[in-house]
């Protein structure tokens, strides 16, 4: 990408004068592209990325609830924010390209594709606001945003210790999770991610979560989260986890989150670690408390 491509929040003060345009990929009409053109748009002229542009991208094309390109136009024309809508193809995006215009796109994997393809020499800006699940923000590490931050010396002190002691216990050099949980009985149970189907698969026929980096393909791994497997052990015995409190030395993956929401946790206590795609939304709107130690 060309160093003249930028992300902003919206137009920048003190930018150059100069005709701007908006190219963007329009599957749905929600609000949140009406804001987005609103914002970037009115008056001005729109070209909504027609399918030639992105026949060969895998994921637009398996994109269902997508609208013709031409029909999303024409109902945009019809909200009288811009001055222009037309659908891009190929000829006109090279055209557009020939113009060096000012172009405004959202941060989004199709924009920085057809930035590479045909925008590389004019100033793009990308807006950060979110639009759909492209892949860029499918794969974003984000940083948890408990409600409560609490220091290490409380009175779950005894579950820290237990879960910080089953991730040193882990054979998995790469990546040392421990969890424990105290069931309303009061009991303590601990447990910490394990290769299968032999706590050392992962070295002898080697690991392929490898093949990944952080949040992509999650499910892709030889290893039982060290929550699943607190969660299976409970359900093995009869063990009620509703009411529970959980620490985990990391911030639980999507699939794990949706596991200790479902099993009914009252409070979940972390440590470290980021979090991927819904698993923040799932604990809160399940009324799980999320409070990390520092």
């Amino acid at each position: 990408m060309s160093e003249s491509a930028r992300e902003t929040s919206g137009v920048r003060a003190g930018e150059p004068a100069g005709e701007r345009v908006v190219v963007a990929y329009v599957p749905v009409l929600h609000e949140g592209y009406r804001r987005f053109l609103e914002s970037h748009a009115r008056d001005g002229r729109l070209f909504v990325v027609g399918p030639e542009l992105y026949i060969e991208y895998r994921p637009l094309a398996k994109d269902i609830r997508a609208l013709p390109a031409d029909l999303v136009a024409s109902a945009i024309a019809a909200w009288g924010l811009c001055a222009e809508v037309c659908v891009l193809d190929e000829p006109l995006a090279r055209a557009l390209a020939a113009e060096s215009p000012r172009i405004v796109m959202p941060a989004e994997d199709v924009s920085y594709q057809l930035t590479e393809r045909f925008f590389e020499r004019c100033e793009v800006l990308f807006d950060t606001v979110f639009l759909r699940w492209d892949k860029t923000r499918t794969t974003q590490l984000l940083r948890p945003r408990p409600p409560r931050v609490v220091p290490a010396a409380e009175a779950y002190a005894d579950l820290a210790r237990a879960a910080e002691a089953a991730a040193a216990s882990s054979v998995d050099w790469w990546r040392q999770v421990g969890t424990a949980i105290r069931l309303q009985s009061g009991e303590v149970r601990t447990a910490t991610n394990v290769h299968n189907p032999h706590p050392l698969s992962a070295y002898a026929a080697g690991d392929p979560r490898s093949n990944f980096y952080k949040g992509v393909g999650l499910e892709l791994s030889t290893a039982t989260h060290a929550e699943a497997s607190l969660i299976a052990q409970a359900a093995r015995d009869g063990l009620a986890t509703r009411g529970a409190v959980l620490y985990v030395t990391d911030f639980p993956c999507p699939p794990c989150a949706k596991l200790i929401a479902a099993a009914g946790i009252a409070k979940l206590y972390f440590r470290e670690g980021y979090a991927v795609l819904d698993g923040q939304d799932v604990l809160r709107d399940a009324g799980v408390e999320v409070v990390q130690v520092v």
